[in-house]
């Protein structure tokens, strides 16, 4: 009996071993821990672009569900199956498989970007750098989903270990750190680099943005990311000896565009509705300076389940908040005591009941766009000069934003019996400003919430509530327009 429980006991510790062999990878969950990594000395630089693309080319929902958007079963991107003979990773689950992807020298229908197979010089990986993912296989195709994500190479050639991954240099990557990463995405639609330096507390100048700007081109957030990740960690000066710009509650898109001499003579009506399931969901401009939730398409199921909009600061924002109201009709809005601020963002989530007639917020079912002020490329040029005018809203009120190019050294003298006025609408007469609505384009103070390294930006805050159909005019001397500003939307 004694020897029996002597071998349970052997069994018992070795299977408590291999579970702790298993379970030793380090988890990422931020790009803080990201920073930990010693890139270059043991991991390589390139491992950083290919979980990029990775980071981007997935769907993440509302619910921190990772869904794949390619097929790792027809080897899309080069992605096959993962055996996890060495036990590398915990044991699979009943239902799951682990994939790869990564291989740079394999052909397939879909291919991975320029920028991960042939990238800098200085962030080539020879081809060692691997993501490993499980899947769920109840679901096929374009439709699986993806529950871990890890990060890791295969040994150096010298070590002789064969295809071997190295379990010292893998790292389990989080959702979290995933929307991180997507948030220094590429395209068209980008935050700008001021907006993610600021968030992210780098300590990357005007200076170095805009060196980044110029050898990363539309992929500058990406170059931004690898400098806070691997060069800024090893920087004399990362502790951030960079000014920082005062704190500001909702924060306006800081944009270094070149702002265009023709824009649109139109605003578009800020965000078309998103769908997220079922729902479509946006914030628009409300009643005296309020924001505005409209929303459509809600089911009769959900609706007869309990649902609720509810007002957020931004897609970032995790605390449930107090503004928010049960709702009955599939579509409709509802006028907000919230002042309409940029970033702000409508959500719709199930209806809570911890008892009968206490209603909180529940599970969150969809979310709409956030609201954004018009971009700086949308500013319209002050005729005969280098600057620019744009409308724009915070805290409810129509303000002003004077875009003034650098070289226009004496643009104070230029303007200085100009002044800015405020209009209810675009068919107003010259003199029908609002009332006591304008300022001299000379008083303008310059913006705490904007920096542009090709413009001088100056703000002004009118105490107008911004509603559809108002409209900024730049106007020169003697009393001529030199700029209208389109319409505000609705």
């Amino acid at each position: 009996m004694m020897r029996m429980s002597g071998r349970v006991m052997s069994c018992c510790a070795a299977l408590f071993l291999a579970l702790a062999s298993v379970s030793a990878v380090e988890r990422l969950n931020s790009i803080d821990d990201l920073k930990k990594i010693n890139f270059d000395q043991s991991v390589h630089k390139h491992t950083l672009l290919l979980l990029h693309w990775f980071a981007n080319v997935v769907d993440i929902n509302n619910n921190h569900v990772i869904c794949l958007t390619f097929d790792p079963n027809n080897e899309d991107y080069g992605s096959h199956h993962y055996g996890n003979y060495e036990q590398l990773l915990d044991p699979l689950p009943w239902g799951y498989q682990y994939y790869t992807v990564g291989n740079l020298n394999v052909d397939s229908q879909e291919q991975l970007p320029d920028y991960v197979v042939d990238p800098l010089a200085e962030y080539e990986g020879r081809n060692m750098d691997r993501i490993i993912f499980r899947v769920r296989q109840e679901n096929t195709g374009r439709s699986m989903q993806t529950d871990q994500v890890y990060i890791t190479q295969h040994y150096e050639t010298s070590e002789q270990q064969g295809t071997r991954y190295d379990p010292e240099h893998t790292y389990q990557v989080s959702t979290n750190l995933l929307r991180q990463i997507r948030e220094f995405s590429d395209g068209e639609h980008q935050d700008s680099l001021w907006d993610l330096r600021n968030r992210y507390g780098s300590s990357a100048d005007d200076r170095e943005l805009g060196h980044i700007r110029n050898t990363w081109g539309n992929l500058a957030c990406l170059g931004l990311l690898l400098f806070i990740v691997i060069k800024e960690k090893h920087s004399s000066y990362k502790q951030n000896k960079r000014p920082q710009p005062p704190a500001r509650r909702n924060t306006e898109p800081d944009y270094v565009v070149n702002i265009p001499e023709n824009p649109s003579q139109t605003y578009p009506r800020q965000n078309p509705m998103e769908t997220d399931g079922s729902c479509n969901l946006r914030v628009t401009t409300g009643k005296d300076g309020g924001a505005r939730i409209l929303w459509e398409n809600v089911t009769e199921n959900q609706l007869n389940n309990g649902v609720m909009v509810v007002l957020f600061n931004n897609n970032r924002d995790q605390e449930a908040s107090k503004t928010f109201m049960c709702i009955g009709d599939s579509s409709g809005s509802w006028n907000t005591s919230v002042l309409l601020n940029d970033g702000l963002q409508a959500r719709l989530h199930k209806v809570r009941r911890p008892w009968y007639f206490w209603q909180v917020v529940g599970e969150e079912i969809c979310r709409g766009p956030e609201f954004k002020n018009p971009r700086a490329d949308s500013a319209v040029n002050i005729s005969g000069y280098d600057a620019h005018l744009l409308l724009f809203v915070k805290d409810g009120k129509a303000c002003a934003r004077l875009f003034v190019m650098k070289t226009f050294s004496n643009w104070k003298s230029e303007f200085n019996n100009s002044w800015v006025g405020f209009y209810a609408s675009a068919d107003k007469a010259t003199n029908q400003y609002e009332w006591w609505q304008w300022q001299w384009a000379t008083n303008f103070r310059r913006s705490t919430d904007v920096q542009n390294y090709l413009y001088d930006v100056y703000d002004y805050h009118s105490g107008m509530s911004i509603a559809p159909g108002v409209q900024a005019r730049f106007i020169g001397q003697p009393e001529e327009v030199k700029a209208c500003t389109p319409s505000w939307g609705g």
